[in-house]
């Protein structure tokens, strides 16, 4: 690592995304590494009205901000602003490297890599639904320019790979797993009751009612936790979700924080015993299709220190139940779910191993310093 950092120093990465990078892991954890490696980086953030993620301080991280939209929703107008305040950074900056993420991104990011000269990475955290046709020719020029293409799942790569058909010797897959300085170090909470968590965007898809209806029939003995925000699409689900019906024992068992910034997130989550990553069996959405490696949940449970619960889906079964890291539920079906929960009352030693486990896999393996390190070392080469 001393000798990526010296050959970073005095180097310069301007990250494009036309969101809030405070909201995506793999933006924040990538730009610590290279700041931390010597780098001078900038984001170019397009903020959202109520999203106040930060990224982590830090002396070589800068964040350069445009006026903040109403919604996810850029119209043209602001999305030319955007590309136009890329341009002149990339001409001010002069950044060795260009960082752009998601189709959004595409454009003003190869247009600014272009006016510095700069080598451009395209990194697709969610592959896109039907685009603009400005959007999919830019998006497709990105990927075929980049120097490195990276996606968070290998089939969503494949698929991208032949709709835009880049080459095979740029694709690289890059899972969004936190750093290992993350790791949590904590005494384990309390029980009973048990502590089920979840943390990220809240909508059906990722936490269905069901697990909701379960809880609320474990009679106090299962409590649970949510963390995040409700998609645009899912406004007024948070409150149905908890509801103002107490469970059987009397008082609600379920409990909603808010907003949680990443620095404190993986400490929020070591106060439960279970992580809940429930994805939907049954969606339309590609990118819910294919969210191995892409969903940073279960890998920042693991972190935490947490056994899993998750969907009984072919890919999340081999990924993290075949090696002991979790349990399997149908989502849909909240006595599946309640069988579950009641394996994790039952089996107290079994769940403690299987969170050592995931843990252990984290710190040698699943961290974000070795997914990261190809990425790092090419671009510190080039």
């Amino acid at each position: 690592m001393g000798q990526l950092r010296n050959r970073g120093e005095n180097r310069r990465v301007l990250f494009v995304q036309a969101t809030n990078p405070g909201a995506y892991p793999p933006l924040i954890h990538a730009s610590m590494l290279m700041a931390e490696a010597g780098w001078e980086v900038t984001f170019l953030s397009a903020p959202i009205e109520g999203n106040k993620l930060a990224l982590d301080p830090h002396p070589r991280i800068k964040v350069h901000e445009v006026r903040t939209r109403p919604s996810h929703v850029m119209g043209k107008v602001d999305y030319a602003v955007y590309a136009a305040v890329a341009a002149r950074l990339a001409v001010r900056l002069r950044p060795d490297v260009v960082y752009a993420s998601d189709a959004l991104g595409a454009g003003p990011g190869l247009l600014a890599a272009r006016l510095a000269g700069a080598t451009f990475v395209y990194h697709e955290h969610d592959s896109p639904s039907p685009l603009h046709p400005i959007l999919v020719r830019a998006r497709r020029a990105a990927a075929r320019a980049a120097r490195l293409v990276v996606f968070p799942n290998e089939a969503r790569a494949r698929i991208a790979q032949k709709e835009l058909r880049f080459s095979n010797d740029k694709l690289h897959v890059v899972w969004n797993v936190p750093r290992r300085t993350e790791l949590v170090v904590s005494t384990p909470t309390a029980e009973p009751p048990l502590i089920v968590y979840y943390h990220g965007n809240i909508s059906p898809e990722t936490l269905p009612e069901s697990v909701a209806f379960a809880v609320k029939r474990m009679a106090g003995r299962v409590k649970l936790r949510i963390v995040g925000y409700e998609t645009a699409n899912a406004q007024g689900y948070i409150r149905r979700l908890v509801g103002g019906n107490a469970g059987a024992g009397g008082v609600n068992p379920i409990e909603y924080i808010g907003k949680v910034s990443r620095a404190d997130l993986l400490t929020q989550a070591a106060r439960a015993h279970v992580g809940l990553a429930l994805m939907s069996r049954q969606s339309n959405n590609l990118n819910m299709q294919h969210l191995t490696g892409a969903s940073n949940k279960p890998f920042d449970y693991m972190a935490a220190g947490l056994a899993l619960l998750v969907s009984d889906l072919p890919d999340w079964t081999r990924m993290f139940v075949e090696p002991g890291f979790a349990r399997a539920a149908d989502p849909t079906s909240a006595d599946s779910l309640l069988a579950a929960l009641e394996w994790f009352l039952n089996h107290g030693h079994e769940r403690q191993e299987m969170a050592a486990r995931g843990k252990t896999m984290i710190e040698s393996a699943w961290n974000y310093e070795t997914v990261f390190a190809p990425i790092l070392k090419s671009l510190t080469n080039a």
